[in-house]
């Protein structure tokens, strides 16, 4: 951790022959049609914190003319205007018998699926309980996961099962819609700006935004991937499992 605070910032992914850590090059995140997509999952309850969290999140995007916004019953597809397009995909949290969301999740993901998109960048929104949902969604694409939920922390295995690669951020405490979208809004605005995301920059920022209080708490238990110690590990024993030739248990 000290390393990235030194001048020569030693090469710890090096040392460890393992992705970067400090950093997620923007041409990683593209596909073959340099689209960069994301995928955010949202959930109903009967608490309505999903349904705020969903206003909540489309407010961002309502104002000026920087996004284009459709939508259907289901779900929403939110765009830029300019080149070198990112696609934000969320489905909307219905709640009732049945699981609709579960419903519009699926349908979602056929429209992704039948129009070649594969998201390097996934977020949940919602409560813990509802992470193992989105766990099953995930898609090996994944180069970012946010983990909005309380505790997500707890699923950073549980990810790297299925990307390898996969930059992880998450609380170990209290998950919170006043965190979880600026994290978001930073890493879209540096996405947008066609830059490479550099954590400990972006991370910097954020930190200044919550220098007190109950906000710098709740921010305070938030894990970048360059601080995601579980993760570093998990990836590095992965690494000399495969390259000693034996299989991982």
């Amino acid at each position: 951790f000290a390393s990235a605070d030194l001048p020569s910032q030693k090469d710890i992914s090096a040392r460890l022959g393992i992705s970067p850590v400090f950093a997620v090059d923007l041409s990683s995140l593209k596909d073959q049609k340099s689209r960069i997509a994301m995928q955010v999952f949202f959930y109903g309850d009967d608490d309505k914190d999903g349904q705020r969290s969903f206003s909540s999140f489309m407010n961002q995007f309502k104002s000026g003319n920087s996004w284009k916004v459709t939508e259907n019953d289901e779900w929403v597809s939110i765009t830029t205007r300019k080149a070198g397009p990112i696609h934000i995909f969320a489905n909307k949290p219905l709640f009732g018998e049945d699981d609709p969301e579960e419903k519009a999740i699926d349908h979602l993901e056929q429209y992704l699926k039948e129009n070649d998109f594969k998201p390097s960048i996934y977020v949940h929104r919602g409560h813990s309980y509802h992470v193992k949902s989105t766990m099953q969604r995930i898609q090996p694409s994944a180069k970012i996961v946010v983990l909005g939920s309380c505790g997500g922390y707890n699923n950073i295995k549980e990810v790297l099962g299925i990307s390898e690669d996969a930059h992880i951020i998450s609380s170990k405490q209290t998950g919170t819609m006043n965190i979880n979208e600026p994290i978001i809004q930073s890493i879209l605005q540096t996405v947008i700006a066609e830059k490479d995301i550099s954590w400990v920059n972006l991370w910097k920022d954020l930190a200044a935004r919550f220098q007190s209080g109950d906000a710098k708490d709740k921010f305070d238990d938030y894990i970048p991937p360059y601080k995601n110690l579980g993760a570093i590990f998990i990836k590095a024993y992965n690494h000399s499992i495969l390259s000693s030739g034996n299989n991982l248990p």
